[in-house]
């Protein structure tokens, strides 16, 4: 998708306890001087940031502030701080947490209009954190999040005793917390808090997390909907990805 031209763009760091986490601000050039609406992106697992720049490009037009920060450990490429060693799904929702909140304070962003959206991993963190903070987003968007995580850590490890000191996850290594984590946390025990508005988007072709468990979720909220993205597999591109922005674009326009 190429970038527009009317919009801006910032290095924003985010403290969380000792931690600091990296990513860009996006806003339009042209805003006005009331308060924007705003967009927290959280990638999928072992991303980066960029992967979520599609959809500031696609929302800056919408007159939305969009922030794409790194996950702490959330990749071998990211730039906020912290080991994948230490990173599970619970510190990515704090993750969140602390962007929606640094977000929140300043003037020219209106608090009662944030929204987050989590791509794969970033979407189950996403979940964790709605349910944890469940008044702070006036609505969440959820991209292939994977639901599966915690069905498929029991499988691998029948009981947590099981979970060794590392190991390797999706081509990179994480520690025995992230397992434990995994292996406690199901994610539809985290969903009925959260009374804001909730769009699902997955792919009808997706085989590493399959569209029964965003089927399933989206029964689970209180107000969701599924956004079925026909031939889509785990990572949209061309078409698919433009299907999947054009549905965010809808949800968005419609919970302002």
């Amino acid at each position: 998708m190429p970038a527009p031209t009317t919009y801006k763009s910032r290095e924003l760091i985010v403290n969380r306890e000792e931690k600091s986490l990296c990513g860009k601000l996006f806003t339009p050039a042209n805003a006005s001087q009331e308060p924007l609406p705003a967009l927290v992106c959280g990638h999928a697992f072992g991303a980066n940031y960029l992967s979520c720049v599609p959809y500031a490009w696609a929302l800056v037009e919408l007159g939305f502030a969009v922030y794409c920060f790194d996950f702490c450990g959330g990749g071998y490429a990211v730039k906020s701080a912290g080991n994948p060693l230490e990173m599970t799904i619970a510190t990515e929702a704090e993750d969140v947490h602390a962007a929606v909140e640094t977000l929140c304070t300043s003037e020219s962003i209106d608090e009662q209009r944030v929204f987050v959206l989590g791509e794969g991993q970033g979407g189950l963190a996403t979940c964790l954190y709605a349910d944890a903070y469940p008044l702070e987003a006036a609505g969440i968007v959820l991209v292939h999040p994977t639901l599966n995580l915690h069905d498929q850590t029991r499988k691998l490890f029948p009981t947590k005793k099981n979970i060794p000191t590392s190991y390797r996850h999706q081509g990179m290594r994480v520690g025995r917390a992230f397992g434990e984590v995994a292996w406690d946390t199901n994610p539809f025990e985290h969903m009925q808090r959260f009374e804001g508005d909730v769009l699902l988007i997955h792919g009808d072709e997706d085989t590493v997390v399959s569209i029964n468990y965003s089927r399933r979720a989206a029964n689970v909220f209180t107000y969701a909907w599924l956004e079925v993205v026909r031939h889509g597999r785990h990572t949209f591109k061309g078409a698919t990805q433009e299907q999947c922005i054009e549905a965010i674009r809808t949800f968005l326009r419609a919970a302002m």
